[in-house]
């Protein structure tokens, strides 16, 4: 997926995986911070921290420790932008320290932004139920695909069904009827029919008339590099193989061994035998939901709070705080995470089946609430 540009400021929604720091060792003198802040940061800023653009983050509601340890990671090369880096690097510890200071004593802004969340990813599923009726003649019911050689999409990656079913409606993927069917999907519709089938759970299969399961797991060791143990991915961009139609993965399997790099080299020296052992192998495997199919806003809401606002109200100091931060900015960063354009694996995880619509939901969320004191 194509990289998206970073933010002008981005000093907030990183979680940091590094050691605390100790707020006990750090000196601040206000007004010293505010002398910066007029003659360096006020321009973006503002001088009550407030983003000065919608994709300018908002540094007030911040702790002390994590604009520190923001301002260090764009000294040193941990977060990109060249303007910061010169900026920063003629800062000496102590102006460091005093600016962050400064932004972090700032009173609590209002929110600006009004878009509620309501209920609006409440109605996803349901909404994909419907648009995915146009599938279901050929890929089955709730896409569990009894027809030989149909691939199954029950149970299926997210984000992998989001990009495939695009190609085949720009063309890109070559096939008529389905290039003619989803013309009329806007990327919202292709999104909530592809997080439908992500939720739903196949009922295990019987053991094909070709092929040895008990010979497929071993044949297929080199397999699970990819797409995981029993063939259930934890890469969004990868599919899972648990639970799909035999016929249909052994087809793929074969043109895979000759035409596609990444798993030619896995497959190099298979035999038609173990190729049908390896689809046996998968096609037996139980399936598992990708995704939750009664999520709601608050649901998707406590996983963030989870580290971002914990209910005990001791976040740590190097986790930034989401309420009241800029709805575009929230967004921005969100999809840099999903799409690995922002180095964190523990915030790619978290977001990497998101929807742009979940996306949505949970930067209105946060961007309606009010920094607390």
């Amino acid at each position: 997926m194509k990289s998206i540009l970073y933010s002008v400021m981005a000093l907030a929604l990183l979680t940091a995986c590094s050691k605390e720091p100790d707020s006990s060792e750090i000196v601040v003198d206000l007004a010293a911070g505010k002398i910066i802040a007029e003659a360096e940061c006020a321009e973006c800023h503002g001088l009550d921290g407030r983003g000065e653009t919608a994709e300018i983050p908002n540094l007030t509601g911040q702790s002390t420790e994590y604009l520190i340890e923001a301002l260090h990671a764009y000294r040193d090369g941990g977060r990109l932008h060249a303007t910061l880096q010169d900026l920063v690097s003629s800062m000496d510890e102590a102006d460091i320290s005093n600016i962050a200071g400064y932004y972090s004593s700032q009173p609590p802004l209002k929110a600006i932004h009004n878009k509620q969340p309501g209920q609006a990813y409440v109605s996803a599923y349901s909404e994909g139920a419907e648009i995915a009726a146009l599938c279901e003649d050929c890929h089955g019911e709730r896409g569990i695909s009894t027809t030989e050689g149909m691939p199954s999409l029950a149970g299926q990656q997210p984000a992998y069904l989001i990009i495939a079913t695009h190609e085949y409606k720009t063309g890109e993927r070559k096939h008529d009827d389905k290039n003619e069917m989803l013309k009329g999907l806007e990327q919202v519709d292709i999104e909530k029919m592809a997080m439908y089938f992500a939720s739903q759970v196949a009922p295990p299969r019987e053991a094909p008339a070709f092929g040895d399961p008990a010979a497929g797991k071993t044949a297929s060791a080199k397999c699970a590099k990819c797409h995981g143990e029993r063939g259930i991915s934890h890469q969004p961009l990868i599919p899972n193989l648990a639970g799909q139609e035999p016929a249909y993965l052994l087809n793929t399997i074969k043109n895979y061994r000759k035409n596609k790099f990444d798993c030619e080299e896995q497959l190099q020296g298979k035999t038609t035998q173990q190729l049908e052992d390896i689809a046996a192998y998968f096609a037996i495997q139980k399936t598992d939901a990708s995704v939750e199919s009664d999520l709601t806003v608050e649901k998707l809401v406590a996983k963030c709070d989870r580290c971002h606002n914990p209910s005990e109200k001791k976040r740590k100091l190097n986790i930034p705080a989401l309420e009241g931060q800029s709805y575009d900015y929230l967004v921005k960063a969100m999809q840099e995470y999903r799409n690995e354009d922002r180095d964190n694996s523990m915030m790619h995880k978290m977001s990497s089946r998101y929807s742009d619509e979940m996306i949505d939901t949970l930067a209105s969320y946060y961007a309606s609430q009010s920094v607390s004191d």
